[in-house]
């Protein structure tokens, strides 16, 4: 008997029509942090075709951050390059699976556009905060200006930043284990990382890329005149649209991330805190209507 030919499939046509509605992806309505997601498994892929045995590796050598590099020599597209560079696999997976599951989220609530600025933003203050850091006698002991800095965990922290101001009550697992609220590890975190910077511990420098991109992603969120930066860079190359055309864009853009949550309704509050716990999939027709509704009288 034929897979489709089994009773309970047959049922499940009839309760549908003609067959079981598609399962959503977790990346509808959030297509950057999906080419994000790609754009870094390709980088790291090429970085391993390109790389000869006892060789530098290629890509890291033009693409890394490092004060030296970066700043003395003002080699400033390393603030962005470094953002699509891993170290190995692992340290690529630990990333990519934080942009899995916290980005749609905070893309969909924030629009794409945005969200890109956003994240890219994040990792560039993650680097600057790491090199502000780095001049304050007693730190880092042992770091030399050359030290390289890669990865895609500064713009993380900001995403991550951003989900704790967006839904501080949604539950989370710690290690994929431990049950905590975002508040509590947010704040586990951030102990955690200002303690590798204060006391020297391994990957102190990447503690502090952390520590940048969180702080930066908060202070959008509670700064307004930050948030019109990130929105401002989010329409570079718009151009070319009418003046008409960018003030609507800009007035949806700056709807879709306001100075607060609590300037939406309850209810408005609800449906965005189910989003974050159990993705858009999980509205009802009804929510989606009040989400909709709420965005258009905004």
């Amino acid at each position: 008997m034929g897979y489709n030919d089994r009773d309970y499939m047959q049922a499940e046509r009839s309760r549908y029509g003609q067959r079981p509605p598609a399962m959503p992806s977790p990346f509808q309505g959030a297509p950057v942090t999906k080419w994000l997601i790609i754009s870094n498994i390709v980088i790291l892929l090429l970085q391993a075709l390109m790389t000869q045995p006892g060789q530098p590796v290629f890509l890291q050598n033009i693409g890394h951050f490092s004060i030296q590099e970066g700043i003395y020599h003002l080699q400033l597209w390393r603030l962005l390059s470094f953002q699509f560079l891993h170290a190995n696999f692992s340290h690529l997976i630990m990333n990519l699976i934080g942009l899995f599951f916290f980005g749609p989220h905070i893309e969909r609530w924030m629009s794409s556009r945005v969200y890109l600025s956003f994240y890219l933003l994040s990792g560039v203050a993650g680097a600057l905060f790491y090199t502000l850091l780095y001049f304050i006698p007693g730190l880092f002991e042992g770091y030399h200006p050359s030290v390289p800095m890669v990865g895609a965990s500064a713009g993380l922290f900001g995403i991550l930043a951003a989900f704790y101001f967006v839904a501080p009550n949604a539950r989370v697992l710690l290690f994929f284990v431990i049950p905590l609220q975002m508040r509590t590890l947010g704040l586990v975190y951030f102990l955690y990382e200002a303690c590798a910077v204060l006391f020297n511990w391994h990957n102190a420098g990447g503690s502090a890329g952390h520590l940048g991109g969180a702080i930066f992603g908060l202070a959008v969120l509670k700064w307004p005149p930050l948030k019109d930066l990130v929105v401002k860079v989010s329409q570079l190359g718009q151009a070319s649209s009418s003046p008409k055309t960018r003030k609507s864009q800009e007035a949806k853009i700056i709807r879709e991330v306001p100075h607060s949550p609590l300037q939406l309704s309850k209810e408005v509050d609800r449906i965005l805190d189910k989003i974050s716990e159990q993705g858009i999939q999980s509205l009802s027709t009804k929510e989606k209507e009040t989400l909709n509704k709420a965005r258009r009288d905004k």
